[in-house]
């Protein structure tokens, strides 16, 4: 008989809370600055961004920061497809 050890349960990670919320407001920044101001709106895709890396950074929310990148640039990437695709832009 061959002895075994007991493994360790395995659990997921824990999400924030703020990683939701955070996509969300994300996206509707995302695609506001992208309809609204086109091509100035990657000021607000970069402010976005700039300020998420200074939360990074400094060890705060991770995962609502992270959220808020990802859904400014899907928000914004996704208006400018449409916008490129309807021939607006191109």
């Amino acid at each position: 008989m061959s002895s075994r050890t007991p493994e360790p349960e395995r659990r997921s990670t824990p999400v924030s809370p703020l990683l939701v919320p955070m996509l969300f407001l994300g996206l509707i920044i995302g695609f506001i600055a992208g309809y609204a101001l086109l091509w100035w709106g990657l000021l607000a895709v970069a402010a976005v961004c700039g300020v998420s890396a200074s939360l990074v950074f400094t060890g705060r929310n991770r995962d609502g920061a992270t959220g808020a990148v990802v859904g400014v640039l899907l928000g914004y990437l996704g208006i400018m497809l449409v916008a490129w695709f309807r021939g607006v832009i191109g």
